[in-house]
């Protein structure tokens, strides 16, 4: 019997779609929509974090600047409440998807020992 893995991966999808932690993360998600200050603040937060990742991936350093302004951010993203809950639902769905990835990619890990 052969095996289509596109269609398993598929599946795989929808699963992740019907999943709790996904249903978790999109009401977090709307939840920061809903909330003005909430919104503000994680929009600047991702513009923080994104100008750092593309910083370090080209090899340059953080200024003092910029490290003192996500420290800030940082601060905000602690002190409120709703986008606390999105970063625990991002992390839940994280480690979801990097345990179905170990899962995945553990007969090509086997190949290679």
């Amino acid at each position: 019997m052969s095996v289509n893995i596109y269609d398993t991966a598929n599946q795989l999808e929808q699963d992740l779609r019907n999943s709790e932690e996904f249903a978790e993360l999109k009401r977090a998600f709307a939840a920061i929509k809903e909330d003005e200050e909430a919104n503000g603040v994680y929009n600047e937060f991702r513009q923080v974090q994104q100008l750092i990742q593309q910083k370090q991936m080209m090899g340059e350093q953080v200024t003092e600047e910029e490290a003192k302004q996500a420290q800030t951010i940082s601060e905000k993203i602690n002190e409120n409440e709703v986008i606390s809950q999105l970063l625990e639902a991002e992390k839940r769905v994280g480690t979801m998807i990097d345990d179905i990835n170990q899962t995945v990619l553990k007969p090509v890990r086997e190949l290679y020992q």
